[in-house]
Formats: structure tokens, C-alpha cells, sequence
């Protein structure tokens, strides 16, 4: 039986081949007839549902999960193809997820700081992104949305602290949370509640003197 599979493997029959009285392809085995095991439909959904059961299992197995994660690396670093191939993908996924992996950075930043307020509203944060997708295009120059009162020195993560800046202007205000422009946003129109005591400081002795 072996033999003869190895030999004929262009004429063998494929798993899940459904006959015209409705019975499927199992496999071959000794005691079937023609060596052809046939049975219902429902025999390969519970198979299937007992090899996914399976997998599941095996996955999570630290011993299989060394030997896939070398096996990968394996091939990676021996096939040029592969190499190539998964360039392409990430290349294209970097660029069909741009703001997805944009806002998911800044979420990322934001929950370490533990500075996401409970008020912020993810969806016109995607609308921000969007927006800064759209501009790059348009206009050849990277946009980005930066927080106007950074991160960095105790500002939100909330959709009233977030703006679309170009990559330069975002540069030069590097970080700075008293930066002040005549065209884009400041701290100042960012709602008080939003500020981080220091700012509400500096602010009010600047009001004083």
C-alpha cells in the first residue's frame, strides 16, 4: 500500500473528495475496499474538529513552540524566497494598516504611562489617523497625530489632546509641552482638565506676572 502510494501520487484520491452519493475521501487504509476508505461528511467534520482540538493543544506546548520558532528561523535565514516573500508582506501590510499601527503605538505609549483618559474616543482618534494618511498622499509630505500636550510630560491620550501635524513641524516642537504656533494647536486649546499639574503651574505664573 505504501509503495503504491509513493509511486502514484498524481492519481491518488484527495482528502475531503466528495462522491456523487454524497460519501467522502477519508484516506486509504488495508480492509477497505479498493484500499479507498469512504464514509459521511459529518466524519470528516469531526475529524477536523478533533485535529484543530489538537493543535490547539500542541501550540501551546513551550517544547513545540522552541522547535517551531527555530524551524522558522531555519528557513528563513536558508531561503532567499522566503526572505523575499515575507518582505513584500510586511512591506504591504506596513502600508494597508498605516494609521491602525499608528494608533496602536500611541494606545501602546499611552497605557504605559497609564495616562489614557476614560473620556477618549477611539474612533475620532482613527478619524485623526485617517486624516494624516490622506494628507501624506495628497501632499507628498508625512503627517503625523501628535499629542499637543506630550506624553512624555504628563499629557492625556485623548482625542482633544491629538492633532495632525506635518513630520517637520512635529520636529521641531519636539516634545516641548509649552511650545506655542499661530497655525496648529497649543496647550491652550486643550480643555484644563486635560493638563498635568505642572502645566496648570507654569500656566498660572505666567498669568501672574
Amino acid at each position: 500500500m505504501r509503495e503504491w502510494l509513493r509511486e502514484n501520487k498524481a492519481s491518488r484520491i484527495k482528502y475531503g473528495t466528495k462522491r456523487e452519493d454524497g460519501k467522502v475521501f477519508c484516506g486509504y487504509g488495508i480492509g477497505y475496499a479498493n484500499g479507498e476508505h469512504w464514509s459521511d461528511e459529518s466524519t470528516i467534520e469531526n475529524n477536523r474538529a478533533l485535529c484543530r482540538k489538537r493543535m490547539r493543544e500542541i501550540r501551546t506546548d513551550p517544547a513545540y513552540q522552541k522547535a517551531y520558532a527555530e524551524y522558522c528561523r531555519q528557513r528563513y535565514a536558508t531561503r532567499p524566497d522566503v526572505r523575499e516573500k515575507t518582505a513584500k508582506r510586511l512591506k504591504q501590510w506596513a502600508n494597508d494598516y498605516h494609521d491602525r499601527i499608528n494608533q496602536r503605538a500611541a494606545s501602546r505609549r499611552a497605557r504605559k504611562r497609564n495616562l489614557t483618559h476614560e473620556t477618549h474616543d477611539e474612533s475620532l482618534e482613527e478619524i485623526m489617523h485617517a486624516e494624516a494618511r490622506k494628507l501624506t498622499q495628497k501632499t507628498g509630505v508625512e503627517h503625523h497625530v501628535d499629542h499637543i500636550i506630550p506624553i512624555k510630560h504628563g499629557g492625556a491620550h485623548h482625542h482633544l489632546n491629538l492633532q495632525v501635524l506635518p513630520c517637520d513641524v512635529n520636529f521641531k516642537k519636539n516634545a516641548n509641552p509649552f511650545w506655542t504656533s499661530e497655525t496648529y494647536k497649543d496647550f491652550r486649546s486643550v480643555p484644563q482638565e486635560l493638563w498635568p499639574e505642572a502645566l496648570i503651574d507654569f500656566y498660572l505664573a505666567m498669568r501672574s506676572v
